[in-house]
């Protein structure tokens, strides 16, 4: 049997390629140097989006759960039909209390940690 590396450890090496082997040799082409740099780094949040994804789903999901009287989502799609409840829940003024609010930051926090983690939100 044949291991592989998986997606975010190919995504990593392709990041790490750009960036170490790549840049800079393209010193002279500031504009194409800087588009390099950029695909390096989506290169990178994706491999962490991968790499964080069931826990994140599992987290957010969890906590939507219990806001909601839902159960607990099982996929991105029963993910996605709890956060649109809870928005139009929050258009018609429902659910405006401290629990939303710190389900929101906790979102928006263990987002960030993977898009940007020298983001801090406290």
């Amino acid at each position: 049997m044949q291991n592989r590396p998986d997606h975010p450890t190919l995504l990593d090496a392709i990041a790490s390629f750009l960036m170490a082997d790549v840049a800079p040799k393209l010193e002279a082409d500031k504009a194409l140097q800087f588009r390099v740099l950029i695909a390096a780094n989506l290169a990178t949040v994706v491999a962490g989006e991968a790499r964080t994804h069931d826990a994140r789903l599992n987290s957010e999901g969890a906590r939507l759960a219990t806001l909601l009287g839902a159960a607990v989502p099982q996929s991105d799609a029963e993910l996605e039909a709890l956060n649109r409840a809870l928005a139009t829940r929050l258009k018609a003024g429902e659910l405006v209390n401290d629990a939303t609010l710190e389900h929101l930051l906790a979102t928006a926090k263990e987002t960030l940690e993977v898009t940007n983690p020298r983001f801090e939100l406290d």
